[in-house]
């Protein structure tokens, strides 16, 4: 069960956002005569919501203070990364796409908790973020998984 100390906005819109993914995973196993028009949307989704994420750290870079040099690098560097990836998973063919994203998004994941650590952001993020890592990273592997 989600915190209920996450702001509210945040868990709706964070759990809605992940609707997509779980949608487009239920129809590819549920016999979409498209399969690779599905695989496409999933993959198109997900570049976005990794670009977003990767969006997150410039966000938080900016406006923190307790960032040393260092590790502003590291934020600002980060936050390219995910969309440099998530571009190439659009090239790639649906399998390999959908696989490249499932595993960028948990490595995408495990670089929010510590930027969230480094700032002191609260319990409920972290929580959440977990949350939606875990939940799109198996819709992910799950939608790879289905075309083979």
């Amino acid at each position: 069960m989600l915190n209920r100390h996450a702001r509210k906005p945040a868990r709706i819109l964070g759990l809605a956002g992940a609707l997509p993914f779980v949608s487009l995973t239920v129809a590819l196993y549920a016999g979409h005569l498209q399969k690779e028009w599905v695989a496409h949307a999933q993959i198109a989704y997900a570049a976005t919501i990794v670009s977003f994420i990767g969006a997150l750290h410039w966000g938080l870079a900016m406006r923190a203070d307790a960032l040393d040099e260092r590790r502003q690098w590291r934020a600002l560097g980060w936050g390219v990364v995910p969309s440099l990836l998530a571009w190439a998973a659009l090239m790639l063919p649906a399998r390999r796409g959908l696989y490249l994203l499932a595993g960028l998004v948990p490595l995408c994941g495990w670089m929010d908790l510590r930027l969230a650590r480094a700032l002191g952001l609260e319990s409920w993020f972290v929580e959440l973020r977990t949350v939606l890592t875990v939940l799109v990273t198996l819709c992910l592997a799950l939608s790879a998984f289905a075309l083979t």
